[in-house]
């Protein structure tokens, strides 16, 4: 199991010294449908669609990072739900914890400095839409949906 109580401590098995950055990504589902952020001009990956979700700040709980960054993305308060799967890319330099989480309170809206739009999408839809990073179809696959 995950270490939940702080982000950064886990290593994966690499032999380099490059840094690793942890992330966290929220899977939030609804009659059927996940919702998904398309990144906004300013950030990383421009106009890619992806999971809502960030970098978790040292010293720092996945489910805290999970928390703040749905609120900070989407203006929504969540509630953790569980640890779902954890994705490593680039040769380890990124791992990122995907949790479920249950929205109790706020207004489904995009931050325009992170999140250009955002859409509740079948998982069918997800795996056809143009743009969707290639990791968000392997989380898809990997919690069964």
């Amino acid at each position: 199991m995950p270490n939940m109580n702080a982000g950064r401590t886990e290593q994966p098995n690499r032999t380099d010294k490059t840094p690793v950055t942890y992330g966290i990504l929220g899977i939030l589902q609804r009659d059927g449908r996940v919702l998904l952020i398309q990144r906004s001009r300013h950030v990383r990956v421009p106009l890619a669609w992806c999971f809502p979700g960030g970098t978790i700040e040292p010293g720092e709980s996945q489910p805290d990072a999970l928390v703040r960054e749905l609120h900070e993305e989407v203006n929504l308060i969540v509630r953790p739900g569980r640890h779902l799967m954890t994705q490593t890319k680039h040769d380890g330099r990124l791992v990122l914890h995907c949790w479920s989480a249950e929205i109790l309170d706020g207004d489904l809206r995009p931050n325009p400095q992170e999140v250009a739009d955002l859409a509740w999408l079948t998982p069918a839809e997800v795996r056809s839409k143009a743009g969707v990073l290639p990791g968000t179809t392997d989380i898809l696959d990997g919690i069964g949906l």
